[in-house]
């Protein structure tokens, strides 16, 4: 028996002939080269998978030609199909806007859901999908020459992408950095944050709260006391002795983290404060009713201070979502009758015929959804 070993060139000739006898769209043509060609969505190809911690990782991508320039800070919406479902989730970018290539940096939360699959099972060659680049947490024009920049977490992943933007960008002046971790091996983005701290025009430090740390690093808690004892006076950074104003505070982390600083600046800050939450900041569920599911059929209980996108997976069902945050609109939904409540300002109202977005409002009485 002759054996013939097939050529990449004999594949996509068996695409072709396959797709010439099937209805496809032009789009769906040029997917047969590249499966990032679209006309209607920005398609991102995982050029590398880059290990940070054993729950982390940095996803290099190749977006297609739809992508736009990103500004540094911003976040994105990026797509991935799991178990043939599209889920969504929002996304800092962690590389700035000059670098060559795009980056997302992943921390894995455990919950099973789209960055626990991107740290665990996604592989370089996997396709994503990605939105335009949006968000306010970015630099002013012109950018301030003076910066205080305090972070924790995956808060690193913004501040990352800004301060490599402020650096490459030309500045004379100087960056202040304060980033908090528990320990070292919890740290993102480690490598490359040793080589801005060469950089003099960056004091950066890590600030350990459950290790002892190296040289160069500081222990401690974010605080009112922490940051007056170490030089950040009321006007964000430490007086400089040629009397310069103060400049800008960026801040990004978990939500107590956050409070803190915003907290404090409003106290004590004079400089403007850019700030970016990673979750909402609830301001009291609602009471709780029963939901009726209008195209499914059937009712369930919504539980007081519960999203009506959890009780409705809590009822086994499964409405399109993304950030979980009210960020992003995937999980709109029509109501065609009842009273909720909106879980970031606590604004109890009657609802009719409108569409709410599901993962910031609670049932505060019966409500009927077009689920």
């Amino acid at each position: 028996m002759q054996s013939q070993v097939s050529s990449p060139r004999d594949g996509l000739m068996r695409r072709l002939g396959r797709a010439l006898t099937t209805p496809f769209d032009p789009e769906d043509y040029l997917a047969l080269f590249d499966a990032r060609h679209s006309a209607r969505e920005i398609r991102a190809r995982v050029a590398r998978v880059r290990r940070e911690t054993e729950q982390a990782v940095t996803l290099e991508l190749a977006p297609n030609r739809l992508w736009k320039p990103h500004r540094a800070g911003q976040y994105v919406m990026l797509g991935v199909d799991i178990d043939g479902v599209r889920r969504q989730r929002c996304f800092s970018l962690s590389s700035a806007p000059h670098d060559p290539v795009l980056t997302v940096t992943v921390k894995a939360n455990g919950s099973g859901g789209v960055s626990d699959h991107l740290v665990h099972r996604c592989r370089a060659g996997d396709l994503l999908t990605l939105s335009p680049a949006v968000g306010d947490f970015v630099l002013p024009d012109p950018a301030p020459e003076r910066i205080l920049l305090l972070s924790a977490g995956s808060g690193v992943t913004p501040v990352h992408s800004i301060v490599k933007s402020w650096l490459s960008s030309g500045q004379t002046g100087r960056l202040v950095w304060r980033h908090f971790e528990r320990n070292y091996s919890s740290l993102l983005l480690g490598e490359s944050l040793r080589e801005l701290a060469l950089d003099d025009r960056l004091d950066f430090r890590l600030v350990l709260s459950a290790e002892t740390p190296r040289a160069g690093d500081l222990a401690g808690r974010l605080d009112e006391h922490w940051l007056t004892k170490n030089g950040l006076t009321k006007n964000g950074l430490a007086e400089p002795s040629n009397g310069d104003p103060a400049g800008a505070v960026f801040a990004c982390g978990p939500q107590g983290f956050l409070d803190t600083v915003i907290d404090w600046h409003q106290r004590h800050g004079s400089g403007p404060l850019f700030h970016e939450r990673f979750q909402t900041t609830p301001a009291g569920g609602g009471e709780g009713g029963r939901m009726r599911f209008a195209r499914s059929g059937g009712e369930a209980p919504a539980d007081a201070g519960q999203s009506l996108l959890e009780a409705a997976e809590a009822a086994g069902l499964s409405p399109r979502h993304g950030c979980r945050m009210g960020i992003c609109h995937t999980c709109k939904c029509r109501v065609a009758r009842g009273r909720v409540r909106d879980l970031q300002n606590g604004e109890s109202r009657e609802v009719v015929d409108q569409e709410i977005r599901l993962c910031v409002h609670g049932a505060d009485g019966d409500v009927e959804l077009d689920l």
